[in-house]
């Protein structure tokens, strides 16, 4: 193989890193994250079931500590 050959082999192997890189670097949302799916939509139900089953977590651990005082 000749050095032109060769160098422009090496680029090319360098390229497809740098592409691969480059999407990887694209298909990461703001969180860092991949994005597998894009964004998910919840409606307003929802969101106000996942709101009041948080509340109940939360106030069943309040309740907990302030037993252990």
């Amino acid at each position: 193989m000749s050095n032109l050959t060769k160098a422009i082999q090496d680029l090319e192997d360098q390229k497809r890193r740098i592409d691969a890189a480059l999407k990887i670097l694209r298909d990461l949302n703001h969180n860092g994250h991949v994005s597998t799916t894009g964004t998910r939509n919840i409606s307003t139900e929802g969101r106000r079931r996942i709101a009041e089953a948080q509340r109940r977590r939360w106030a069943k651990a309040r309740a907990a500590a302030a037993a252990k005082k």
